[in-house]
């Protein structure tokens, strides 16, 4: 209750005479000790007027998700970071049947910001479950009410390190072809923040157990199987282990397995997808961009990681040439160091190999010069230098001449760095 928004949303309840709610996730989290920046709140009444009104006080924008069910989101920047703030009519009458109708027990609580009391209402006993780490569903009709949460629960127990309660993952395996009911871009959602969480390979082990993989895509269609685990295990290893590997730049590589294709799939997540995949996939990977409704950018990126470049590799591995590297690199920009990640995983390149490789991209690869016609090691053998600030401007003088149309060719490329060579102005 020390959050500046909450104590706004308290004085706007008894201004407005609404009885409001914050319920579900917000409190889950709280009770683990865990930082979160979405927070949900139900309802009795001023349904529109109460989130215009409090994205007005708190300098947030408000949009509809869903104007029909009257469910609204406010956003607010704050801290550098960002704030959601989701609002919903009360259902079924009372708080406590509104919980009965949620997904599962660690979400089916509610604290009351109405009036003096502040006194947790948890009518399907959900704190006891998230002391004992179990997704347990509020009803045999969970899944029936909205069928996503078929993968919502395999989600919530990778990102909690929760088990799934007995009679729920019965329930949850019964009925998978719901699944098939559910838009794509809804699962697609689900699966890559499932990816992204903790342990995939148990969570992909959930998926084929549960028989709901076979409903995302069948597996004989992408040769993906249970003996695929170990591969997204070892590169999910791999991706903990690199920022150690390298301890000087372990901010830069989270920076980009963290980075967003698109909006939600990182490359961290594709990463473990296509190590499950492998490059066995018949037909590619289109069938299941086509299902999962990836962005063309995306599907490019997932291409890449599941095609067989076992010729590439073995192409890098017998010339020691920056050029080569280089170009491996810049060829498949931004896929390529994640490709190395998975081919490591996979057996592909050796240890050596890739401690040579990934050294190369952090110390020398520059992915904004990946579009010059030379490479930074180029520059340095031109000019007679190390890496350094000469090798930096040059390759800024490089850019600029390009993009300016006075450099089109290699030819012209070397040339004008050789002409830098006589230009004391150009590189004191």
């Amino acid at each position: 209750m020390a959050h500046e928004e909450l104590r706004i949303i308290v004085g706007m309840a008894t201004e407005l005479g609404v009885d409001a709610y914050l319920v579900g996730g917000a409190l889950r989290d709280s009770l683990l000790g865990r930082e979160t920046k979405d927070l949900d709140f139900a309802l009795s009444g001023a349904w529109e007027e109460f989130p215009r009104r409090f994205a007005a006080r708190i300098t947030g924008t408000f949009f509809w998700l869903d104007e029909e069910r009257l469910q609204g989101r406010v956003v607010k920047k704050k801290g550098g970071g960002v704030l959601f703030f989701d609002f919903t009519p009360l259902r079924g009458g009372t708080v406590a049947e509104d919980l009965r109708l949620r997904d599962f027990t660690i979400n089916a609580l509610a604290l009351p910001l109405s009036g003096d009391r502040r006194e947790l209402i948890d009518p399907l006993t959900g704190r006891e479950d998230i002391l004992h780490g179990m997704i347990r569903s509020c009803s045999a009709a969970a899944f029936d009410d909205d069928p996503l949460r078929l993968m919502r629960a395999i989600r919530f127990a990778a990102e909690l390190g929760f088990a799934v309660e007995e009679n729920t993952w019965k329930a949850l395996c019964a009925k998978g072809p719901l699944l098939k009911t559910v838009a794509g871009e809804r699962v697609r959602d689900e699966l890559f923040r499932t990816m992204a969480a903790p342990g995939c390979g148990g969570s992909l082990q959930r998926l084929l157990d549960s028989g709901l993989w076979a409903e995302i895509l069948p597996s004989r269609e992408l040769g993906a199987c249970a003996e695929c685990i170990p591969r997204s295990e070892t590169a999910e290893r791999l991706c903990m282990e690199v920022g150690s590997l390298f301890p000087a730049s372990a901010e830069r590589l989270a920076a980009y397995l963290d980075r967003e294709v698109e909006g939600g799939i990182s490359i961290r997540s594709l990463i473990g997808l296509a190590a499950f995949l492998g490059s066995g996939a018949r037909g590619g990977t289109a069938p299941l961009a086509e299902l999962l409704r990836l962005g063309r950018e995306t599907g490019r990126v997932l291409d890449l990681f599941c095609r067989d470049e076992s010729e590439a590799y073995s192409k890098l591995e017998r010339s020691s040439a920056d050029r080569v590297i280089y170009r491996f690199f810049r060829d498949r920009e931004p896929a390529g160091l994640a490709m190395l990640i998975i081919a490591r995983a996979t057996g592909v390149v050796s240890a050596e190999s890739f401690l040579t490789f990934m050294g190369y991209w952090l110390g020398e690869y520059d992915a904004e010069d990946a579009d010059l016609y030379l490479t930074g090691g180029e520059v340095m053998e031109i000019l007679g230098v190390p890496p350094g600030r000469v090798v930096g401007e040059a390759m800024g003088r490089l850019r600029e001449a390009e993009a300016g149309g006075q450099v089109n060719s290699r030819e012209e490329a070397r040339a004008f760095i050789k002409n830098l060579l006589t230009s004391e102005a150009a590189m004191r």
